[in-house]
């Protein structure tokens, strides 16, 4: 076990805070959840016309639903676990170098890592057959918001990796409940 602790950790000193002002204020915004809005509107316009009203509404439910289990899950880990954030691990002091703001004390496993990829797997499930460039793009959102938390000094490599797994099963279980509501409650219902 302390092979892997320590495996992750120095994974993390290695992609922790390389670079200068001009790339800790790009991770600084992009793990910010106000900078993603403009993404968020481009998803709400093409889920509404992939969807139509209705159905959207019924995808906007999932989505909520999945988001909340996100992060309710991570505090739960968060408060089981209670894994230190690096920059507050004593063993990384001077080591670490933290970069963005952070709220808790411990950080196993991270809420962002988990929402974003919950929210990609559920578009790329939705899109998976056209769209192509928007799952592309989401992918790449999802895991530059996942690496900010990293360069961040916020979270383990190791933390960001589960919040990503489980944050795909998520988005995987939201959107074939999302598809059930659809077949039951949906505009192409019988």
């Amino acid at each position: 076990m302390n092979d892997i602790k320590e495996l992750d950790w120095n994974a993390t000193l290695y992609l922790n805070d390389w670079g200068g002002d001009g790339v800790d204020l790009f991770f600084n915004i992009i793990t910010h959840k106000l900078y993603s809005i403009p993404l968020y509107l481009l998803l709400f316009f093409f889920f509404q016309r992939k969807l139509g009203w209705r159905n959207l509404g019924i995808a906007l439910i999932a989505i909520a639903l999945m988001i909340a289990a996100s992060d309710q899950l991570a505090n739960l880990f968060k408060d089981g676990f209670e894994r230190l954030r690096p920059f507050r691990e004593p063993g990384l002091e001077g080591l670490i170098s933290k970069v963005g703001d952070s709220g808790g004390t411990y950080g196993f496993y991270s809420a962002h890592a988990s929402s974003v990829f919950a929210l990609a797997t559920f578009t790329i499930l939705l899109f998976r057959k056209q769209q192509a460039w928007l799952t592309c793009l989401i992918i790449v959102w999802a895991i530059t918001v996942a690496y900010s938390r990293v360069y961040l000094g916020l979270h383990y490599l190791g933390d960001v990796l589960m919040g990503g797994l489980m944050g795909i099963l998520l988005g995987f279980l939201c959107y074939h409940l999302f598809a059930f509501a659809k077949a039951k409650y949906g505009v192409n219902a019988s």
